[in-house]
Formats: C-alpha cells, structure tokens, sequence
C-alpha cells in the first residue's frame, strides 16, 4: 500500500512540474510590437494646436521588465517630443508649458509605448483700459 500510495504522489508530483514547466513557456512567449515614435501637430488656429507623441520607454526597463518604469519612461519621452516642438512652433512665449492641456494617454506593448495627446491654446491676451 505504501509503494502505491508513493508511487501516485510521484506520478502527480511528475505532472504538476510539467505543467509549471509549460505554463512558464507559455507564458515568456511576448509578442513584441514596434512603434514609430515622434509627434505629429495638428493645427487648429492661431496659437492653437494638438500634438499626438509616441514615446517609447528606456533601454533599461524594456531589459528589465519592470512594467511601471516603462510606463513612466515611455510617457516622459512623449512628453518631452510634445515641449520641445512646442519650443519651436512658441519661441517667442515664456510660459507655453503652462497651457498644455493633456487630453488622452495610452499604453501599447505592457507600456513600451506611450501615446499622449496634447491641445495647446495661448489665451488671448487681455484688454489694457485706456488711462487718461
């Protein structure tokens, strides 16, 4: 009785380390996708304009794995496309940051991949009353 009793509780010992052994293979096989990164500036009007930037994340936490440093990464680098075309369609605004108005942002390939959407307005500028 104690030989079947051992034999069964290899037997099942036996499956379920194959079964691990499956279910990690299948579970490593990423598909891996490949974005065109950079901005793309719709303009809407006199200082007005809606960015779209794909960024991809850091070298490092793709290696890693490490989901939310992707994330964070791949955002940060959509974010800076956005400011530095801004910087060049607004060189002459001091304050352009401030009127960046995130609209949309999503993740592709567990966070490789951010894409941020930006509309930038400049308000108008203010009525100075006649002194006399």
């Amino acid at each position: 009785m104690k030989k079947f009793l051992s034999s069964k509780i290899l037997q099942l010992s036996a499956i379920c380390g194959f079964l691990f052994f499956v279910s990690n293979c299948l579970d490593s096989q990423r598909d891996r996708i490949q974005m065109d990164t950079g901005v793309s500036v719709k303009t809407l009007g006199p200082h007005k304009y809606q960015f779209v930037a794909i960024g991809r994340a850091s070298v490092p936490s793709v290696e890693e794995q490490d989901f939310f440093k992707m994330k964070k990464t791949s955002c940060e680098a959509a974010k800076l496309q956005v400011t530095q075309r801004l910087d060049e369609l607004e060189s002459d605004q001091k304050h352009r940051q401030f009127f960046l108005e995130q609209k949309e942002q999503k993740y592709f390939g567990d966070g490789e991949y951010c894409e941020l959407t930006y509309i930038y307005e400049l308000p108008p500028a203010k009525k100075q009353k006649d002194q006399p």
